[in-house]
């Protein structure tokens, strides 16, 4: 292979995507703070790249969960709407057979050691899925 002359007409501009030389305009080889640097450099360039990756699946993941997650909010509120009116029901229903204010004392009674009950499951099945004894 022949040797090749390479001469230089001055330092890159910031930012230009031109390869890094391997010698100075003086022929000379690069100081290592000058290597350091360049490989600072790109490890500052690679990371912004990943971040911005990772931003943009995140923000396109994001758009693609926005309507399920609208439709649930909206079938947990009618769920909350039907859960209102069998209170309403259940109140009704032991009104008709006693005083309304046993009724509605009778009700909170019922709803309550429901949501005891509930709470309770909920209480040890997190419990032992935390690794802790149920």
């Amino acid at each position: 292979m022949a040797p090749v002359t390479v001469t230089t007409t001055g330092p890159a501009p910031p930012g230009d995507p031109m390869l890094y030389r391997t010698e100075t305009a003086n022929g000379e080889q690069p100081s290592v703070g000058d290597l350091f640097h360049r490989v600072v450099e790109g490890g500052k360039a690679y990371a912004k790249a990943e971040v911005n990756y990772y931003k943009t699946i995140g923000t396109e993941r994001g758009k693609a969960l926005l309507n399920p997650l609208i439709l649930g909010v909206a079938a947990l509120l009618f769920a909350l709407g039907a859960f209102g009116a069998l209170c309403a029901t259940l109140f009704v229903a032991l009104s008709a057979v006693m005083k309304d204010w046993l009724a509605g004392v009778l009700t909170v009674l019922i709803l309550g050691a429901i949501a005891g009950v509930l709470g309770y499951l909920a209480y040890t099945k997190g419990k032992a899925a935390a690794g802790g004894k149920a």
